[in-house]
């Protein structure tokens, strides 16, 4: 793969994106950045390298650089869902430019109706701006559309919690708990599990 994108004649931006993913099983991160950056000066119109450049930017906890280079996908490709999703799913997870967020989260599903995590991005900026009756609709229909994510009964349970809707709240939340792999979040939603716990305990 190497010696196909150091020949001009032979290199195409498909290698560069299957180098840099095996460079990230590797788990060489740097590897990966310069590969993409070198890559997306050959290829400065490429919206799937610029994508695929703005996620690992975001894996390696640059981002707002992951940002500015998603503004460049949208640039190029407007009707982009995913590059659109990933602007308005970060900044209401950082719960920032929830309007903004709002519309670019809209604009993906109306691109994409039929994608979960998309869905599950509504429901969570819809939380994150106070309306948790939407938010709650949207995330119902978000595992309807996608039942084996953990994230999104994660996203449920808060929302059950804002609706003083404990029980459910503590249903979704031990679903998540099943359902993640990773022990720190694992350990995130158990925390949320005991506290519901213990203010049923104390009602009781």
């Amino acid at each position: 793969m190497q010696k196909l994108i150091a020949n001009p004649e032979s290199r195409s931006p498909l290698f560069y994106a299957l180098l840099s993913s095996a460079y990230q099983e590797q788990k060489k991160q740097r590897e990966a950045l310069a590969l993409l950056e070198k890559a997306i000066i050959i290829y400065h119109k490429n919206t799937q390298l610029l994508f695929e450049y703005g996620l690992l930017l975001e894996r390696n906890g640059m981002y707002r650089q992951a940002i500015i280079n998603m503004e460049k996908v949208i640039e190029l490709q407007p009707e982009h869902a995913e590059a659109l999703n990933f602007i308005g799913y970060t900044w209401a997870d950082s719960n920032i430019h929830l309007d903004r967020a709002l519309e670019y989260i809209k604009r993906a599903v109306e691109l994409k109706p039929d994608n979960g995590y998309i869905t599950d991005s509504l429901g969570w900026v819809y939380f994150r701006l106070g309306e948790f009756e939407k938010a709650e609709i949207e995330l119902k229909h978000a595992i309807d559309l996608e039942a084996e994510d953990p994230h999104i009964y994660d996203h449920l349970g808060d929302v059950y919690l804002a609706l003083k809707k404990k029980i459910k709240a503590l249903q979704a939340y031990e679903k998540a708990y099943k359902m993640f792999k990773d022990e720190e979040k694992q350990a995130k939603v158990k925390n949320k599990i005991d506290a519901i716990k213990e203010q049923l305990e104390k009602k009781s």
